[in-house]
């Protein structure tokens, strides 16, 4: 069961994505998700990463600014987290990221999710998050993974949950000659086969 009231404003809000981004190639290439936080990153931002297992990012960004205030959640209680439920959190955030999450959970999940998060952000906050690229030929299958999230998709879920100024951006780290090739004469032949070699998408939305 899913938690989506309005199918056509579902098929409303994925034709906005569609407008922005006809074509995945249309996605610009980024190689990290630290491509994406550092913009956002000042002195006193506030940052919840949610399914933050290890807590990579903490040291990541604080070594980047200092004076960050990081919090993190995860439902693993064998990891040192913040938090452990969302319900838990009652302080809002500048930047939320969720990398590698909304695929483990059914629409209405994901739908809810948004809503949730939307209201830890500040007015004018960011939720950063990502998910296994639709258009790489073996990324999503992972037997834990619930929904795939077609960019245009995902859009649509963020923007009905009240987000705007949608962004995505295509993730591709490689080492400089194959990510050369790729890029600027294998791309032609990727094309042709609809078959992307970004394995991962990121999306970007904020709160008005």
């Amino acid at each position: 069961m899913t938690n989506i009231q309005s199918w056509s404003e579902l098929f409303d809000h994925r034709k906005q994505i569609k407008m922005r981004y006809p074509e995945i190639w249309d996605i610009p290439l980024v190689k990290k998700e630290m491509d994406r936080i550092m913009p956002h990153l000042r002195e006193g931002i506030r940052i919840l990463e949610m399914g933050a297992g290890d807590r990579r990012y903490e040291a990541k960004i604080k070594k980047t600014v200092p004076g960050v205030t990081y919090k993190s959640l995860d439902i693993d209680k064998k990891t040192d987290q913040d938090y452990y439920h969302i319900g838990e959190i009652e302080e809002t955030f500048d930047l939320i990221l969720m990398f590698e999450v909304i695929e483990h959970l059914t629409l209405g999940e994901a739908a809810e999710m948004f809503k949730k998060i939307r209201s830890l952000l500040v007015k004018g906050g960011t939720l950063l998050l990502s998910t296994p690229n639709l258009y790489h030929p073996n990324r999503y299958f992972d037997i834990t993974h619930k929904t795939p999230f077609r960019y245009e998709d995902l859009g649509a879920t963020m923007l009905m949950a009240g987000f705007n100024a949608i962004h995505f951006y295509r993730m591709y780290n490689d080492a400089f000659l194959r990510r050369s090739f790729r890029t600027l004469i294998g791309i032609h032949l990727h094309k042709y086969l609809e078959m992307d070699f970004a394995r991962t998408l990121l999306a970007e939305g904020k709160r008005d």
